[in-house]
């Protein structure tokens, strides 16, 4: 009798298992349309973007078009990005009641472990006679070395630098030579439908590089925004609607980078096997991703000099205007955030990256400065940067997301490079200051004198070799460990710091005298 019960309690659970198991199945092979906006990692600051392993996500939204049967069925959506995060995902069109993500790649290391404990065919060269030879072999086990049993008894097969393989009577229904997410949908009525799939995937990321040349004259530049998108997914997406959004995101933690770095891992290694036994394939080499695309190409390079920023005037018909930009990403607000729309479909290529334009801005205003700091005793090395205001007025007015700025100057001899910086994200109406190279043709000379009690007299000698006046500036930190008082010119204000601004006369020589002391306990 107590037998009787426990089948008469099995028998309500087994039956929905029961009858799950045999719901219809639909595959959708791959998306009509599909749109990738990307997001950029928050807290990489001011670092390069890292090309190998992007820390980002990406939110993919593919639609297909089913033929769905009548009832409950399970839609097996292939091709969707091996890093998709299975619980971001979202059904419309067919409301699903459960997911599952599919990480069992058809591959040489799937394949034997699906036919673990059954026969297969193995081919390999006779080292005696040199001959192929086939022989009926089960496999064993696969976990450190592949074990089968032949009629010869078992064996662990080993690289033999001879031709050998294993040959299947077939690929199993579980594997797949793409992703695959499954859905179970709802009770529904059937027919065709367009339905939308919607989710979020790990490994993608992108970055802003800015070209900016200067004018002749130092006080403004041609501005040309670049949008880097990396993908490390072994996903394409063939005529996507790409974009990529700039500013923080607040991430939930349901949909952080869990589950789907996990199956991007096993996707992604799962053709790679430390033995040869099931071998890798032609695909495992060179998998690294190519270079980053190259800069602008300079007019002339020079050796051995360093590179002035001049004030020469270019005469007339020696520099050809750039090419225009053919294709420039949209930019539109999405709430306190700023979405930058490709306006045509573009491949975001598996493991690849691309680039498109995102700002072209003429003769933003600006102005150059040689600037330096007072550390303990002596100031640092001099060196130049370009400050202008985000505004309107001024030519720009629009945000710039954080990237790396290259800078170049056109002059007599063409388009010189100048030099490189780094930027954080910059709202409209912000001062940004660009510090790209060391200062060239521009001299320190500190002296000080001591007057006792900790108590210096500083006299800084500062001489221009340029054949223009400069700006020059020199920041003295509130909190720097000595107090700086009795200049003989004027300073300003700044948020933790005073700063003293003089021009500097072309082939002349300014002085600045102060004291210092050890700021007290």
């Amino acid at each position: 009798m107590p037998r009787l019960w426990l089948w008469l309690m099995i028998l309500p659970l087994w039956a929905p298992l029961a009858a799950r198991a045999q719901l219809p199945v639909v595959i959708s092979s791959g998306p009509d349309k599909v749109a990738v906006t990307l997001y950029r990692d928050p807290e990489r600051g001011e670092a390069p973007l890292d090309r190998d392993e992007p820390g980002a996500f990406a939110l993919i939204a593919e639609t297909r078009t089913v033929m769905l049967p009548p009832g409950e069925a399970v839609i097996r959506f292939e091709g969707v990005a091996s890093g998709i995060v299975p619980q971001s995902a979202i059904l419309f069109g067919a409301p699903p009641r459960e997911r599952n993500r599919d990480a069992a790649l058809l591959s040489q290391k799937g394949l034997v472990d699906a036919f673990t404990g059954q026969r297969v065919i193995l081919r390999r060269t006779d080292p005696a006679s040199g001959r192929t030879v086939e022989e009926s072999a089960t496999v064993r086990s696969a976990a450190d070395r592949l074990v089968v049993t032949t009629m010869r008894g078992v064996e662990a097969l080993y690289c033999s630098g001879l031709h050998q393989t294993l040959l299947y009577p077939g690929a199993p229904a579980t594997l797949s030579a793409k992703p695959v997410l499954t859905m179970t949908t709802r009770d529904q009525p059937g027919g065709p439908a367009t339905i939308t799939l919607a989710y979020i995937a790990t490994g993608f990321d992108w970055d802003a590089t800015y070209v900016g040349t200067l004018a002749p004259h130092g006080q403004s530049l041609d501005l040309l925004g670049w949008l880097t998108l990396a993908s490390a997914d072994d996903t394409s997406f063939a005529d996507a609607t790409a974009s990529a959004i700039a500013g923080r995101v607040n991430r939930s933690e349901d949909s952080r980078d869990d589950s789907g770095e996990r199956a991007r891992e096993e996707a992604r290694y799962l053709n790679r096997f430390s033995a040869c036994w099931p071998a890798g394939t032609t695909s495992d080499l060179g998998s690294g991703t190519p270079p980053p695309p190259a800069p602008p190409p300079m007019a002339m390079m020079m050796a051995g000099e360093d590179i002035v920023v001049t004030a020469q005037r270019r005469q007339e018909g020696m520099l050809s205007a750039p090419a225009p930009v053919a294709v420039v990403a949209r930019a539109e607000n999405l709430g306190d955030l700023k979405l930058y729309r490709i306006p045509v479909p573009v491949t975001v290529a598996a493991r690849a990256q691309k680039q498109v334009a995102f700002l072209v801005k003429q003769k933003v205003k600006g102005s150059l400065v040689y600037r330096t700091e007072m550390r303990w005793e002596e100031p640092d090395d001099p060196r130049m940067l370009f400050r202008f205001r985000n505004g309107r007025k001024d030519g720009l007015g629009d945000p710039l997301p954080a990237g790396r700025a290259v800078l170049y100057q056109d002059s007599p001899w063409g388009r010189m490079y100048v030099g490189e910086s780094t930027t954080g994200d910059k709202t409209v109406d912000e001062e940004v200051e660009w510090s790209f190279a060391q200062a060239s043709n521009l001299t320190l000379e500190p002296e000080q004198e001591e007057a006792g009690k900790g108590i210096l007299h500083h006299n800084l000698v500062v001489r221009n070799a340029n054949p223009f006046p400069i700006r020059f500036e020199i920041d003295f930190p509130a909190n720097g460990g000595r107090l700086f008082s009795g200049f003989s010119g004027r300073l300003t204000k700044k948020p933790g710091k005073q700063v003293w601004a003089m021009t500097v006369p072309a082939n002349g020589t300014i002085r600045l005298r102060f004291r210092s002391a050890g700021q007290p306990n």
